[in-house]
């Protein structure tokens, strides 16, 4: 048999980049270690070394198979963790805000039933509720990034976050605090592409939540909030950690991780069925969580009878699913 020295080492990366999610569903890998895969990066440079020391000669191929693994290694590793909370330096994404004054502020009302949609590129959002009907948006003097409000009355605000062409590095601008109203009943849609959002809505009156996170991380915390009957969200290539809130009748939802990975935090003792649909090189938790399976099917507690509920619908494609993790989901 001949082998194609030149697609050895693509070869080995996808080889290696299946098999870390695979060890770790399959309970012979730990979740921490895969997600310190990234550490091995050394191992590039000596596989860039022995393909230099070995060129032209029989082992030549050897650098490629090196450098080949590393990267499946590392990127399995990603796939099984995620992005975490790694800020996106290269989009202007501080890592510490703290002592960064405000310099700006912008604020509305809304009222009743509203709808909000929120956008975040290239930065950081802080999210939180307060009392009352106003919403604001405060960031630092010394931006380029001032936030967008394209829609703005008593029943819908839309707003942009970091839509700037070009590369901010460093730009501590880059990260707005934004309050929501706690007494209207809100549809909260957010988006965050290669940034950051950390949102605490405990107070606020939730109807439903839609979060998409691309190359991205957000963490959604929804406990003490009241009213939402649904949840959906996706993590393309990053992080979303969804705390759930304690349901007043059936809370459903729809999750799915594509080379990334979604957390769920359930309150403790809420009956729960999850729906898993297609997993390739997929992993997911739910047996060490004392859920029971019966075929595509998870359950915990007594949801059929249970009038106080919630039920969840997940897939995983090169991702991971993670109910209630060690680290919590804040």
């Amino acid at each position: 048999m001949h082998v194609n020295r030149g697609l050895l080492g693509w070869g080995v990366f996808f080889i290696a980049l299946g098999a870390v999610p695979l060890a770790v569903r399959g309970g012979a890998l730990d979740m921490a270690t895969a997600r310190r895969a990234w550490e091995l990066w050394p191992l590039l440079l000596i596989g860039a070394g022995l393909g230099l020391a070995l060129r032209n000669t029989a082992a030549a191929s050897l650098g490629n198979v090196v450098v080949g693994l590393t990267f499946g290694l590392m990127g399995g590793g990603l796939i099984v963790g995620g992005l975490g909370s790694a800020p996106v330096a290269f989009c202007g994404t501080t890592s510490n805000t703290d002592g960064v004054a405000v310099g700006h502020q912008t604020s509305g009302t809304l009222a009743g039933d509203a709808s909000v949609s929120l956008s975040v590129d290239c930065g950081s959002l802080t999210l939180a509720a307060q009392p009352g009907t106003g919403w604001s948006i405060a960031w630092p003097a010394a931006t380029t990034r001032d936030p967008q409000v394209l829609t703005s009355s008593s029943s819908r605000l839309h707003v942009e976050l970091g839509a700037q062409r070009g590369i901010g590095i460093g730009d501590p601008a880059a990260h707005w605090d934004m309050a929501l109203p706690a007494d209207p009943t809100l549809d909260l849609s957010l988006s965050v592409n290669a940034g950051s959002a950390k949102v605490a809505l405990g107070g606020a009156h939730i109807s439903s939540l839609s979060a998409s996170v691309n190359a991205g991380d957000a963490k959604i915390d929804l406990t003490g909030a009241s009213g939402p009957t649904s949840v959906t969200g996706s993590a393309n290539a990053g992080t979303l950690s969804i705390a759930l809130p304690e349901p007043s009748a059936t809370l459903t939802g729809s999750l799915s991780a594509n080379a990334g990975s979604v957390r769920i935090c359930v309150p403790s003792g809420t009956p729960l069925r999850i729906r898993v649909g297609d997993e390739p090189l997929g992993s997911n938790n739910f047996a060490q969580r004392d859920m029971t399976q019966n075929g595509s099917v998870w359950t915990r507690g007594a949801w059929d009878t249970a009038v106080s509920r919630i039920d969840l619908t997940v897939s995983a494609n090169l991702g991971s699913i993670t109910l209630d993790p060690e680290d919590g989901c804040g």
